[in-house]
């Protein structure tokens, strides 16, 4: 991957990563990361993300959840970190990701489609799909989904 990405560039192409953390990360782990991608490697963007519960994924033992993501990226972004790296977020997201901020869950943000149609409610959950975006956005019960309302979107 390293290879390919130094070729992408030498060629002229914007390279962007895209870099999910779990529970097994540290601070020092996610800081050697981005340093070696923005310093050394010089990608032009780096998209990063705590690692989201979703049931089928093989492996449930190393999400994070809300408060574990909070603390992790807290100390990853001290010292001037956040605003060094290249980082391809909103501040919304990255005060989000260190508790400034709290969001309620939005599982219609990132609607998935596929062969099977338009998954319900979001790409993270298993609750079915519908033919059209029209039928995703007006037939689901949005008021079912988000922290404290179903314990998929705990974290």
């Amino acid at each position: 991957a390293v290879a390919a990405m130094k070729e992408a560039k030498r060629r002229g192409f914007r390279v962007t990563t895209n870099s999910t953390f779990f529970n097994t990360d540290t601070p020092q782990t996610i800081i050697e990361v981005l340093n070696y991608l923005n310093d050394d490697l010089k990608v032009d963007e780096m998209m990063i993300s705590p690692a989201y519960a979703y049931e089928k994924a093989p492996d449930q033992e190393h999400f994070l959840g809300v408060d574990q993501t909070r603390e992790l990226f807290k100390k990853a972004f001290a010292g001037g970190n956040r605003a060094r790296w290249r980082l391809n977020h909103s501040p919304l997201f990255l005060d989000f990701l260190e508790g400034k901020a709290d969001f309620p869950c939005t599982a219609w943000a990132i609607p998935n489609y596929s062969l099977f149609g338009w998954q319900r409610p979001c790409y993270l959950m298993s609750d079915g799909y519908v033919p059209t975006y029209r039928q995703l956005i007006e037939e689901t019960d949005w008021s079912k989904y988000g922290r404290g309302k179903d314990p998929r979107c705990a974290n």
